[in-house]
């Protein structure tokens, strides 16, 4: 006795063959863009998007009053920018400014703001999968500045969260100096 195959049935496995041959889609994972930059031995980041400009080190105009970790004003075209000496907020040791400091002018959702690092050196390209919670990874800093931590080749670079940086009081303090422009 014979059974007659029905002709889709006969397909089937070249259909499958097909399939299976067919790019799969890929799902993006998405990716940030960030300025790595060092205090002493350690590396730090901050996105991209967050930074207006980098500048080599300038006149500091000292403002009475300001935070300990505030070194004063600077006039960037025109316009008076706070500067944060990075090492002072995060309560690491002082060291003396030389030809590899920089300021890095910031945007946060408040004001620009520049923040004193010992050298900027990369911008790095991560998967976002790869940024882990601070507390995984045992940061050095005060937790409450840090975003996250990721890992490139075989060091921790810490992720600081700008909108962080300054309290309620010390961003007030931040108004009255850009008030002064």
């Amino acid at each position: 006795m014979t059974a007659a195959l029905h002709p889709a049935r006969l397909d089937a496995p070249r259909n499958r063959l097909a399939q299976s041959r067919k790019p799969q889609a890929v799902v993006p994972v998405p990716e940030e863009h960030l300025v790595v930059f060092t205090l002493g031995n350690e590396r730090y980041a901050v996105d991209i998007g967050d930074l207006w400009e980098i500048n080599t080190m300038q006149t500091i105009t000292h403002v009475p009053r300001a935070p300990h970790f505030i070194e004063g004003v600077i006039n960037l075209r025109g316009e008076i920018i706070p500067v944060m000496d990075l090492r002072k907020r995060l309560g690491l040791d002082a060291r003396a400014y030389d030809r590899s400091s920089r300021i890095m002018v910031t945007q946060t959702s408040h004001n620009r703001l520049g923040l004193i690092v010992d050298s900027v050196q990369e911008v790095w390209k991560v998967s976002s999968n790869l940024i882990k919670p601070a507390a995984e990874q045992g940061a050095l800093i005060d937790e409450a500045f840090v975003r996250g931590v990721a890992q490139k080749e075989q060091e921790l670079i810490v992720l600081i969260d700008l909108q962080r940086l300054l309290g309620e009081d010390e961003q007030q303090t931040i108004n009255r100096m850009e008030a002064l422009s």
